[in-house]
């Protein structure tokens, strides 16, 4: 039988952080909680990469432009130039995760 995997959303993130964290009002934890997605998002927006330590990074790649093929018809299709968001898992989540 296959262990069905948890999933999280941010949501549940955000209610595990406040629940945590006693130090702070609630309203000034979800302030925190929100401006740091927030700031994750906006170099995001401006394609720079974030490399969060002992966690991970985020990389924008530029992926050129190409023809592909409509799999339904394989009629040839122009794919425009775009960006590419990709994250890579530190070694050492990936070491907890594979323990």
């Amino acid at each position: 039988m296959v262990k069905k995997i948890q999933k999280t959303n941010k949501s549940d993130i955000e209610n595990l952080f406040l629940k945590n964290e006693q130090d702070l009002t609630p309203q000034l934890n979800k302030e925190i909680f929100k401006r740091f997605f927030s700031i994750i998002s906006f170099h995001i927006k401006n394609k720079q990469s974030i490399e969060l330590r002992n966690f991970g990074s985020f990389k924008i790649r530029k992926m050129p432009s190409r023809i592909g093929s409509n799999p339904q018809n394989r009629k040839k299709i122009y794919i425009p130039e775009r960006f590419k968001l990709s994250f890579k898992v530190s070694k050492k989540i990936l070491k907890k995760i594979n323990e």
